[in-house]
Formats: structure tokens, C-alpha cells, sequence
């Protein structure tokens, strides 16, 4: 689970095996919301015609209107626009029905500020895989990845799904946390990752499983992901501003498809909103909604947990949201019973992901 994960992060990025990711480790420091400055980046461009959500008149009262307890040993309940100021939040929205209802900025930021999204990266992956699938370059979940990782010699990957690797219970033994952010050649993936315990044995959560599934979509479709990316999603979303997507280096440009993708909240949120009309934006069926309904199945199968599925996270099963979550507490919420998106972007600070569920779903019951 993320939770696992962010402490793993932060503990394992300071232990550094390689030169090469020794010295990356030293130039950019520990992963913080300006990071991708010291990437190479893949730049995305904005549309022409730009979809905006309108403004709710007197947002700002909603930030005083709006309880919620400081954590779950501390039930005196502060306005959200104080708890917000409390905690490491840089950029907070909520949006119902296309509309902004209330929108938090720090000091320093506003609408046009970048922000960085970490592992909310992998719910953007987990969207184009489903839309390969669709289109007929990979036939199913249920296929070995060895059908599009010929490279992969051992006989026993042919045991490993692809639904396995979505589900981060692959199994596969693969370079540490570290190496996966640092690395300036994402190449070497499959020759340093290892077969392991096999899959459908335990979940651990691992980034190398999303640039598993990036080679995947790469050699299914014969194009580079930011290509496929681009046509099938972030040309049609209406987005405002230019976005960033860190590499691992110049030349190749593969993209750390596990985080990293920077630009500002309102066009996050139009992410958000595809998902929010099940894959659909205006007349096109973007995502097959086929595909959204498996995301959001809780299952237990082959040690798979209840609260994650196909690189999405899922709420309690009475509420129906669901969220794409990153390092430091980055959320993209989607609650399609009362048409609701919800976003918070965080600097670095030791978070646990059920610090803020609480605080979530006391919001969401007061909208």
C-alpha cells in the first residue's frame, strides 16, 4: 500500500548502491516538489481551446464553512482553510459539477504554479494501458508479459500476467526504490530485475511494475508512451498549460512513467473529470468504461489488497470513490455519487496515506 510505500521511500533513497545513482542521489537530494527541475523533462503542450471549470461566487467561504478534525486523536474540529494552513498543502481544490467550490493556494502558489504529482503518474499509466487493450495492441490482463517482453529469458516470467504487475504482486525481484528515481537509463530495467517468488504469492508494492507496464505498452504499440500518451489523452482533455513529465535522460527519453509528471492542479483535475464521466470527454469515449469498471473492483485474488486496483486506490466500498495518491499526500479523489473531484498537492513531509482519509471523507460529507 502507498502508506508502506512513502516510509520505504524516504528511508530507502538513503541508501545508495551505485555510483551512478550515488551521484544523481547528490545532485537532486531527496525527492521534493521541485525535483523535476533537476530531470530531464518531456514537455507536453497545452490545447488550443482549453476546457474551464467555472468559478463558484465566494469560494473563499467555503474554507470557513467546512469542519474537519485535525487527525483521528484530535477531534476539535477546525475550519478546512485552517487545517489546510497547518499542514504541508501547497494547492487544494474541490470541484462538483464542473464547478470550483472552494480552492486553497500556499503564499507562494496559485493556479499557475506547477506542482508535482509523484505516484499519481501510475494512475495516468494504468488509463493507456486500458486504452491499448481496446485498440487491439494487447489482447488482455491476462496475458504473460513475456508476449511483449521477448527479452525476458527466463521461462518462468511466462508465468507472470500482466494483471499480476498491475496489481504489484509480480513477484519480480527488481532494483531498489533508489535506483528507479535516480537512474539516468531506464534501459537496464530488464536485465537487473529478477523472477523472485513468482507471482500472486504477496503485495508489494514496487514503481518498477509501472515501467514493466510502460515496455509493455511500448512494444504493443511500436511507439514511445509520451507519443501514445499524448494522442489518446492529453491532446483531448482541454488542458491549460504546459505540462512536464521527467525522463531519465536526454537522448532516450523514457519517462519515469512511476511519478513525476508536473503541471498545475485545474488540469490534473481534467483527468479527474475524464474519469469522473467514466472515460468520456464531450462525444468521444476516451477510456472504454469497461475498463474503469475493472479498476474499481475490489479483489482479493492472488494477494492482491482490497483498497488497490490497476494502479488506482479505492475508498470504502459504502462511499465509491476512488483516488490516484502520491508521495507526500497528492490525490486526485473522484466521488461520482455527488459528482465530486477532490485535489491536494503536499511538499515533502512523512505522510501515511490514512492520515488523510479521515479528513477526506468528513469533507465529503459535509458537500
Amino acid at each position: 500500500m502507498i502508506r508502506l510505500f512513502s516510509l520505504s521511500f524516504l528511508i530507502l533513497t538513503l541508501i545508495i548502491s551505485g555510483c551512478s545513482v550515488r551521484k544523481a542521489r547528490i545532485q537532486t537530494g531527496a525527492p521534493n516538489i521541485e525535483s523535476y527541475k533537476s530531470f530531464d523533462n518531456y514537455h507536453f503542450s497545452n490545447h488550443n481551446t482549453p476546457f474551464c471549470f467555472d468559478q463558484c461566487p465566494n469560494t473563499s467561504l467555503r474554507g470557513e464553512q467546512i469542519f474537519v478534525n485535525k487527525s483521528a486523536l484530535n477531534t476539535n474540529a477546525v475550519p478546512l482553510r485552517e487545517f489546510l494552513e497547518n499542514t504541508p498543502t501547497v494547492a487544494f481544490a474541490i470541484i462538483r459539477n464542473d464547478s470550483v467550490l472552494y480552492e486553497y493556494y500556499e503564499e507562494e502558489f496559485d493556479e499557475t504554479k506547477i506542482v508535482t504529482s509523484f505516484s499519481v503518474a501510475k494512475s495516468f499509466v494504468s488509463a493507456v494501458l486500458g486504452i491499448a487493450i481496446h485498440e487491439g495492441y494487447i489482447q488482455s490482463v491476462e496475458e504473460p508479459i513475456t508476449r511483449y517482453l521477448p527479452e525476458l529469458s527466463d521461462k518462468r516470467f511466462e508465468n507472470i500476467r500482466i494483471r499480476h504487475v498491475l496489481n504489484h504482486v509480480s513477484g519480480i525481484q527488481f532494483p531498489s526504490l533508489a535506483w528507479t528515481y535516480y537512474t539516468h537509463d531506464n534501459n537496464r530495467l530488464l536485465q537487473k530485475m529478477k523472477y523472485g517468488k513468482g507471482p500472486g504469492k504477496e503485495y508489494v508494492y514496487a514503481n518498477c511494475n509501472t515501467l514493466l507496464i510502460t515496455l509493455i505498452i511500448e512494444h504493443a504499440t511500436g511507439r514511445k508512451f509520451q507519443d501514445y500518451f499524448h494522442e489518446k489523452i492529453w491532446s483531448k482533455i482541454g488542458t491549460e498549460y504546459e505540462m512536464l513529465w521527467s525522463m531519465d535522460n536526454k537522448k532516450d527519453q523514457n519517462l519515469k512513467t512511476f511519478c513525476c509528471i508536473n503541471g498545475r492542479m485545474r488540469d490534473f483535475a481534467k483527468f479527474g473529470k475524464l474519469y469522473l464521466q467514466r472515460g468520456k470527454w464531450n462525444d468521444e469515449q476516451i477510456i472504454p468504461s469497461t475498463w474503469i469498471d475493472q479498476t474499481l473492483k475490489y479483489d482479493l485474488t492472488d494477494g492482491s489488497t482490497w483498497d488497490n486496483e490497476y494502479f488506482w486506490y479505492l475508498g470504502p466500498k459504502e462511499y465509491g470513490y476512488y483516488y490516484a495518491a502520491g508521495l507526500y499526500g497528492q490525490y486526485i479523489l473522484i466521488y461520482p455519487k455527488k459528482n465530486i473531484i477532490i485535489l491536494r498537492f503536499a511538499k515533502r513531509a512523512l505522510h501515511f496515506n490514512f492520515m488523510w482519509q479521515d479528513q477526506l471523507i468528513q469533507i465529503l460529507d459535509q458537500l
